[in-house]
Order: structure tokens, then sequence, then C-alpha cells
């Protein structure tokens, strides 16, 4: 059994499928010189942008291009942020000195600035007037991790809408220092401008298309640059920012952006004026721009390391005690999950500081109390850890900041609203005009209700969606646990399917591929060797009804569906051969399935001295011995083992269907599918500790922490080999802990 380890891999699961050529290309030689053509001809009109920090520093570098040759640069908008100092270079070291941001758009991170060309014109590239074809070669020219000049190819893999905006979806690797530069076709016209790498995957990054640069041209609204590196910059007569971040304020907003460089990326911006005497409070409106973040309230700060900080954390609230600058200095003195703070909302956070404790709210209502003396005096302010960019409103500090009571009229009405939320729009003026006067604490009652009754919609589908799951795993179990049936793996392959389809009526598949068996065996003679038989189901398969690889969309979950590749008469190379399989025993064919790493093929046992290795996906083709070890060579680097040509069992082809499933579940952080995967897989192989361990941690991911408790006790009670049972029984206090707070 293999070492049991406790990290959460899931999301990361994969397939690991090598490209294969659909066309064929050009001589290498004559393929890279024309490639250097391109970048000869590109690169000239590539711009280095370097961002200067608060110390004078080079903070960041990215990249922009030249769009005209009397002086527009394009890049994107949080390559020169927003009023930090910025520089511009040409390749050969030519400084653009820059007269204005020309034109900018905040949402679709775009700006084009203006530089003083002189009497020497730029070299500007073309643009594409069309959106670029799925699979069209580009280059992406760059700065990336401060390399300069630098050039990376792939394709495009689609162009798709990520977060509401139309993107460019691209297969190369993307990194910081790329942000800005020009996506360039083969024919070095610019097709979009790189904008981000994606989160979950190193060979996967974005850019915005280019006609998405148009409207910026067309409406220009110029801003000096010296205009430009003021904007909105924190009044240093009131906000005093340490340990970094960029601290902007605009309408009354203040915002905090990229990590500061104290421990954990936490950045202060402390109240320059002296604080009140105890009692006193202070309080401010927080809202953060990714949960998993932390900002908030500080107090009692000695402008350094010391301070009392109170804020949400991954969706809790956090009471803690900042003695130092590392993390073995910090104590959370308090930590709790409330239904009064609202994720992805305005959260108005306030302190009261007494002599003698500390108590601390959310949206009015109280969540922590400490009686914690270790620091007593010093500033307010604000804090934001890791890279999170908070925005803060309404920062206060007085002696009685309570939130104001609901009047009894006022309660009255949003009680009445709130017995009937079906039929709000037969609220008369009248009540909304009284609700209105204490328009905030209402809209957040009224939000914290909406998002209340949300959460009971999302746990009942959840339920529906395990009530709905319960047969399909009692059946899949069954099946696998009846070594006596032939079709163990045929109804196996079908139940997997209906984890993601539970409308599949696996019976009538059975019946579809009785049917096509039928039809081969109709067409065999008498008297049929294997060798006929073979060619006969090759005939019916790949010539007659054209079964094949899916190549085009390779990752595509109905690949892996066995109703889907009946269906479509496409799929991967494991489920083409589980119908193979089951296809040839029906017609008198001895196959078994063989696992070679990264591509599933079939062994046909002709006769004692005779077996023949075959390629399902590859349209049947017969494998000699050095072409499987070709094969593993192409997708391993390896060589064959005798291992790898060992037959597969039904539990475990049917655990290889899933582990793709759970790939393709992963690279889409779809953490419900990845749970069904894994509870099919406990279903298959019942006393598998890997299985039991990986359902604990699906379980736990999506809150059902009983399931995770119950794996949990499952492997404490046998401890197989590898597996650490302090470690377990830490996570089983943890889960049951979470339990009792929810």
């Amino acid at each position: 059994m293999p070492t049991v380890r406790f990290s959460l891999l899931l999301a990361t699961l994969a397939l690991s499928v090598p490209h294969r050529c659909l066309s064929a290309e050009p001589a290498e030689e004559e393929q890279s010189k024309a490639i250097a053509q391109l970048i000869a001809k590109v690169r000239p009109s590539v711009v280095t942008i370097r961002v200067t920090g608060r110390d004078g520093g080079e903070l960041a570098m990215g990249t922009g291009f030249v769009i005209d040759p009397q002086g527009l640069i394009a890049t994107n908008l949080h390559v020169i942020g927003e009023g930090r100092p910025f520089s511009l270079e040409l390749p050969g070291g030519r400084k653009l000195s820059v007269l204005a941001v020309e034109s900018s758009d905040r949402a679709a991170d775009l700006a084009i600035l203006r530089v003083d060309v002189g009497d020497d014109p730029l070299a500007a590239l073309p643009i594409s007037v069309d959106p670029p074809a799925q699979g069209t070669q580009v280059l992406a020219f760059g700065n990336p991790l401060g390399l300069r000049d630098s050039v990376v190819t792939g394709i495009v893999s689609a162009v798709r809408d990520v977060q509401g905006r139309q993107m460019i979806q691209l297969a190369m690797p993307v990194q910081p220092g790329n942000s800005g530069g020009p996506l360039v076709d083969r024919n070095g016209q610019v097709v979009g401008v790189i904008n981000m790498k994606s989160a979950v995957d190193d060979n996967l990054g974005f850019a915005i298309p280019i006609d998405q640069l148009a409207p910026l041209r067309e409406q220009s609204n110029p801003v000096t640059y010296e205009r430009w590196v003021t904007l909105g910059t924190i009044d240093p007569q009131v906000w005093s920012p340490l340990f970094g971040a960029d601290w902007k304020q605009r309408g009354g907003i203040i915002s905090a952006s990229g990590s500061g460089n104290g421990f954990g990326g936490r950045a202060l911006c402390l109240w320059t004026t002296a604080t009140p005497e105890s009692p006193v409070d202070v309080a401010v409106e927080v809202m953060l721009d990714d949960e998993s973040g932390a900002a908030g309230l500080v107090f009692h700060a000695d402008g350094q390391d010391r301070h009392y900080g109170f804020y949400p954390s991954n969706g809790r609230m956090r009471l803690t005690c900042f003695k130092g600058p590392t993390v073995y200095e910090w104590e959370v003195l308090a930590e709790v999950a409330t239904e009064h703070y609202l994720p992805g909302h305005w959260n108005r956070l306030r302190v009261h500081i007494d002599n003698d404790r500390l108590q601390c709210f959310v949206n009015g209502h109280m969540v922590i109390e400490s009686l914690d003396r270790q620091l007593i005096a010093g500033q307010v302010g604000l804090a934001k850890f890791r890279d999170t960019n908070p925005e803060f409103r309404r920062f206060r500090i007085g002696q009685d900041l309570e939130s104001k009571q609901l009047s009894e009229t006022t309660q009255t009405a949003l009680n009445q609203a709130l017995e009937n939320p079906t039929n709000l729009g037969s609220l008369n003026q009248d009540t909304l005009q009284q609700l209105g006067e204490s328009s905030d604490s209402v809209a957040r009652e009224l939000e914290q209700q909406a998002m209340s009754m949300e959460n009971q919609a999302r746990q009942l589908r959840r339920l529906a969606a395990d009530v709905t799951l319960v047969p399909i795993l009692q059946q899949l179990e069954r099946a696998i646990a009846d070594d006596s049936n032939n079709e163990r793996l045929l109804r196996g392959a079908l139940l997997i399917a209906s984890l993601d389809h539970p409308e599949l009526e696996v019976e009538s598949y059975v019946a579809r591929v009785d049917a096509m068996a039928q039809e081969i065996r109709e067409k065999l003679p008498a008297d049929a060797d294997a060798t006929t038989r073979r060619n006969t189901l090759h005939t019916y398969l790949f010539e007659e009804n054209g079964f094949r690889g899916g190549r085009a969309e390779y990752y595509h979950p109905a690949n892996s569906h066995l109703d889907r590749v009946i269906d479509d008469r496409e799929g991967l190379p494991i489920t083409l051969s589980i119908l193979y399989m089951e296809l040839s025993r029906r017609v008198g064919m001895e196959v078994e399935g063989v696992g070679l790493p990264g591509h599933f093929v079939v062994r046909q046992i002709v006769n004692e001295d005779s077996q023949l290795l075959i390629d399902v996906f590859d349209r049947g083709t017969l494998l000699s011995d050095s072409d499987a070890k070709q094969l593993v060579r192409d997708y391993t680097g390896r060589e064959l083992s005798e291992q790898d040509l060992r037959a597969q069992s039904v539990e475990e082809i049917l655990s290889r269907v899933l582990n793709n499933l759970m790939g393709i579940a992963g690279r889409d952080s779809d953490a419900e599918a990845i749970r069904r995967y894994c509870e099919a897989m406990v279903a298959i192989q019942p006393d598998s500790a890997d299985a039991r361990l990986m359902r604990s941690q699906a379980r736990a991911l999506t809150k059902r922490l009983a399931g995770a408790i119950e794996d949990l006790d499952w492997l404490i009670e046998r401890e197989p080999p590898g597996f650490d049972v302090l470690q377990a029984q830490q996570l089983r206090e943890s889960l049951t802990s979470q339990q009792t707070s929810e």
C-alpha cells in the first residue's frame, strides 16, 4: 500500500497527455528562421515599463508596446498602477519621456500612454482586425520575472468569458512582467494584450483581445504625467503608511493594493492624530476583494511591529496581538465564525477599548470580548495582510460609536417586510420611506437575511444532490462486489457517468452494447477465428461507425462518460477500451485492459503463443513491442517495465476513469465533482486507505464534516501503513470544532 499523506492534492490531479501533431509542420530550421525574423521585427516596438516604489527603488517591471509612431504606448493599467512614478525604455536603451496617461479603463485593465518622440518617430506594431482563431500560433513579448526582452511561444486555446470579461486563453507560460506586452500572431499583428497568468497552471495565461483597445483610442481623456503620479495619494497629514503596499484615497474610500513587506504581507496605515484616552471606540467599514485574505482595524500600535488587530480572515473574525515582526510573535486571542459578517459586502467593524477589556463588534453585534492587557496604548488605524486588496470607508474614532438602534416604527416596518419576503413588491412608499431613514442598518439586515436564505437554498440543493447520489453509489458497490457478474466493468463505467448525469438510464446503454455486439456477430462466419473476429470488430467500430479518439477536446468530461462515448463515438483511450472489451467479450474474443502509463490500451489473447496490444484510441492500431516502448517513453520519459504490461482489474480500470475525472474537476476547481468521484472511489475500493483519506479531505472541503470525521475514524481505527494517526486525530479535533461552531 502506498504511503498515505495529508496534502490535499485533489485539485491538482490532471491527465498527462502530450500534444499530438495533427498537421505537418515546416522543417525545424525553416520554422526557427521564420520565428527569429518575426521577433526581430516586433522587438523594437516593445517597451519596458519600470514602476518606482516609495523608497525610490524599482517596485515592479512590466511591458507595453507602440501602437502609434507619434508616441502612443499600450499596456495594462495595473502595470503602471495609479499614482506611482514610472519610466519607459525601448530595447536599444532609448528612454521615453512620458507626457500623459492618454486614457485608461480600470474595468478593462487597459491604459494608453503618450510619450515625447521629438523628431524620431517610433516603430508601431500593426493591429489585427480579426479576433484570433482557436489554435492560432502566437508569441508573447515582455519582461517575465524581470528578465528583459523575453519571448515565449504558444497557441490560442479559446476566447472565453472570464469573470464577465472576454479574454483570450493561452496555452503558454505567463509570468509577472509579461503583463501589458503584445500578443502577436505569426503575421506580426497584435491580437491581444498579455494580462495575467492562471492561478492553477503555470502553462496557462490570458490576454485581453486587442479590439478592446479601440474605445480607449477613440475616447481619450488625458491626465498629465505630473498629475497622474499624485492622483489619489493618501493625505500624509492624516495617515501614515507602514510596511509598504499602495494606499490610495478617492471619494472617501481608502484602498490598499500590493503585498506589504511585513511578514505575511502585513501593511499598516496609521491615523496620525493622537488617540483619545479610554474608554474609546474605533470603527471602520471594510470590504475585501478576496475572502481568503484579511484586512481590518488596528489599535494600540507603537508605529512599528506591536499592535492589536481585529479583522476578518478566511471568513472568520479574528482578534490578534502582534508583538513582533514574525508569526512566532503573534498571538491569536480569539477567532470566531459569525453569521453577522457578510462576505463580499461592506462590513462595519468596531472595537470598544476600555481600561479592562476589549469588545469587538461586527455590524452592531459583539462577537469577541477579551481581557488581554499586553498592549495598553498607541495609535489606531487600518491593516491588510497577504495579497488582499481591501477598501475602507467611514473610519471613525470617538467616545461612543455604537450603531444607532432602529426606531420602533422602522423595526416594525422591517419585521413586516421580512415576514413575507416573497411579496416585497407590495410594500408601499410610506414603508420604503420609513426603512430608508436607517438605510445602512436596514440594508445590512436585509442583506444578512438574503444570505441566510441563499445559504439554506444551497444546503437544500446539496442535500438533494447527496440523496440522489446514494442509490447510484449503492448500485456501484453491489456491481463491483459481484465477481460472478460479467458486466461489472460496463455497469461500473456507466454508473460512474451517472455521478454527473443521474438521469442516465444504465439499462438502456447495456442494451445498446448488446445490440452493437449482435450486429457484429451477424457479420461473423460460423468458423471465424480470433483474427477474423478482431478485424470484423474493427471494421464495425472504426470504419462503419466512426469511433475515434477524442483529440480535439481531450479533457472534456464527456470523453470519460461511457454513455457519451457511445453517443458521440469519441472518447479517451480508457473509455474506448472499455467499450472495446465489452464488445469483444460478447463476440467471442479474449481481451484484457493494459494500463500503460498515460495511455490505456488492450491486449487480445489470440492463443497461448500469441498476444497482441491494440491502441483503441488510434482506430485499433496493432502495437509492436517497440511501439509500446515508444509510447511509454513519450508519456513518461522512462523505459517500459514488466509491471506496465500486466492486465488491470475491473477495480483498477474504473479507478483510473475516476482519477481522470478528478483531474478535470481539479482544473475547473469543482470541489463538488471531486467529492462525488471520491465517494465512488470508496464504493469501488472500500478497503483502500488512500480512497478513504481522499474522500475525507473532499468531504471536509465541501463542508460535509460529519462524513469527513467518519472516514478519519475508520483510518484511525485501522492505522494503515504510512498513516499519521496523531495528525489524523488533530485534524479530527479541528473538524469537530468546526462542526460545533456551525
